[in-house]
């Protein structure tokens, strides 16, 4: 249910709580799904056209000249007759070509999902240049923090000035940041503690004396340092589980919503502190020492466990556009050689933006990061043909675009069901 609720600056957010931690970040789409929209979600749509939002770059710069002889369209591998081709900017109909008249819908809905276990200052300058320059009064706006969803809709239709609107926004995402994530910082935070200790140890614990050795690990033996360390390890792989099935929800939901729907989600790059190697080198004859070696590193580099295949196909099916902006600024308080990056979920959101026609970028810097996606999302063509293959059978029809001539970057959907 949505709850009404004034800020300090009379500006109204509302807000829908989800109570949520690292870990469990994508919960806040279900809530998203059940309070926003239609819960059931099932949908039999006979298919006569398909719309295409394609975008086509050389370098950085998006290219407006293109006509619709320009453009070829293959729905899997066969051509397809295209009937109408319409340039938009922002949401303005700039220009159209059509064998046959369509009324594109050209409204947006931006989804801005913050999954960062701690606040980042470079975030407030990213919301003010997107509040500054990409949203307008016509759009409809959700913000989604670790701990909360924000529905923006009012605020923006009622130009309240933008500098009140980041200025509140920030405020409830550092809170929502810091709360949202008490137990992931919690373990992370005895991680490092633990790490920091061991690579201070310059002689076997069974020469130090019993207070030395609680002072450097809190705890009598190495094999007690290791489990505990194990343990914790363990901890944050809990903390950090997504659930798909909440995750296609929202997915199947925005498909019933019209016209663009682009997501911006930012999240913070993850990593597990990691044991000194000269510490654990004294050790490696230990069988205990070279058992914990090797299951840390298949959780480093373990592979998610997400069902790849069916998150993009549901993903493309709904026309959502996934710009996910990866920020990579590295802990102050640790030595590179003390971090291992964790690469599973970037994978999964790098392949579901490449199936939306999304961008991925990295970078430490979240102002820059949200100039290159807002840049790659405003300008598009639409594109629309009759399939000639009109079997309602369900399966996924893969959809490929290509210009004629010339060297481009081409991004699109990847396909649709043929329900």
């Amino acid at each position: 249910m949505l709850k009404s609720r004034s800020l300090s600056s009379s500006i109204a957010f509302r807000r829908i709580s989800c109570g949520l931690t690292k870990g469990a970040f994508v919960l806040a789409l279900l809530f998203i799904s059940a309070a926003l929209f239609p819960q059931d979600l099932s949908y039999n749509v006979r298919v006569l056209n398909i719309a295409v939002p394609v975008r086509v770059f050389q370098g950085d710069r998006f290219v407006d000249n293109l006509t619709l002889q320009d453009f070829e369209v293959y729905e899997d591998g066969e051509p397809q007759k295209i009937e109408a081709v319409y340039l938009i900017k922002k949401t303005n109909l700039e220009r159209k070509e059509e064998i046959t008249t369509f009324k594109p819908e050209t409204s947006r809905s931006f989804y801005l999902f913050f999954s960062l276990y701690e606040p980042n200052p470079q975030v407030s300058k990213a919301l003010a240049y997107f509040f500054q320059n990409v949203i307008t009064p016509e759009d409809h706006l959700l913000v989604i923090s670790p701990r909360a969803v924000y529905d923006l809709k009012k605020e923006i239709a009622g130009k309240v000035p933008a500098e009140k609107i980041v200025a509140e926004l920030n405020k409830k995402l550092r809170k929502d940041i810091l709360a949202g994530n008490s137990a992931y910082l919690s373990v992370l935070a005895d991680l490092k503690r633990m790490v920091g200790a061991g690579s201070n140890l310059e002689t076997d614990t069974a020469e130090m004396s019993e207070e030395a050795r609680l002072g450097m690990f809190g705890t009598g033996t190495i094999e007690e340092y290791l489990m505990r360390y194990r343990a914790d390890v363990n901890q944050l792989e809990q903390l950090r589980t997504i659930d798909e099935e909440k995750f296609l929800d929202f997915a199947r939901a925005l498909k019933k919503t019209e016209g663009q729907k682009i997501v911006f989600y930012f999240y913070q790059k993850e990593f597990v502190p990691l044991l000194d190697a000269k510490t654990i080198g004294k050790y490696f004859e230990n069988p205990f020492v070279q058992s914990l070696i090797t299951e840390l590193s298949d959780i480093l580099n373990q592979k998610s466990s997400l069902d790849m295949d069916r998150l993009k196909k549901t993903f493309a099916d709904s026309s959502i556009n996934v710009h996910f902006l990866y920020l990579t600024k590295n802990p102050a308080d640790m030595a590179l050689t003390q971090i291992g990056e964790r690469q599973d979920i970037f994978s999964t959101f790098d392949e579901i933006a490449k199936a939306t026609g999304g961008l991925t970028a990295r970078s430490a810097n979240a102002d820059y990061l949200m100039r290159q996606a807002a840049a790659a999302a405003e300008n598009y063509y639409l594109l629309y043909y009759s399939p000639k293959d009109k079997k309602q059978d369900g399966r996924f029809r893969q959809i490929r675009v290509e210009i004629k001539t010339g060297s481009y970057r081409i991004s699109h959907l990847s396909g649709y069901f043929a329900n």
